[in-house]
């Protein structure tokens, strides 16, 4: 299948006001707007449920979408890298409790992250 052919046999789920998906598409070639997405929101965890429950198509994560049999990548030719930041203040750095979570959150993202 081929992304120009997407919304026409499909309901597409994505981005309201947001317009990072619509401009990262369309610099891939993809010709869309948010009105040509059938349900819109700007939450990403929104958007994954309403993939879920098979309400259209949207776009994930693979390593997300991995871990739900279910979903299909229609696209395999299309697909972004995206950096991944951890970051806390400063003066939290040094406070072994909340150092703890922020390492565990870490090496937690950077298996989730190779897993893509």
């Amino acid at each position: 299948m081929k992304a120009r052919d997407l919304a026409s046999q499909h309901c597409l789920i994505g981005s309201d006001r947001d317009r990072g998906v619509v401009d990262a598409l369309r610099a891939k070639g993809v010709e869309v707007d948010p009105g040509s997405f059938a349900l819109r929101t700007d939450s990403d965890l929104a958007q994954l449920a309403a993939v879920r429950a098979g309400l259209g198509v949207g776009g994930c994560q693979l390593a997300i979408a991995r871990r739900t049999p279910a979903l299909r990548r229609v696209l395999p030719s299309l697909g972004f890298a995206l950096e991944v930041w951890v970051v806390m203040h400063e003066d939290l750095a040094g406070v072994r409790r909340v150092r703890a979570v922020f390492d565990h959150l870490k090496t937690g993202l950077k298996a989730h992250v190779a897993s893509a």
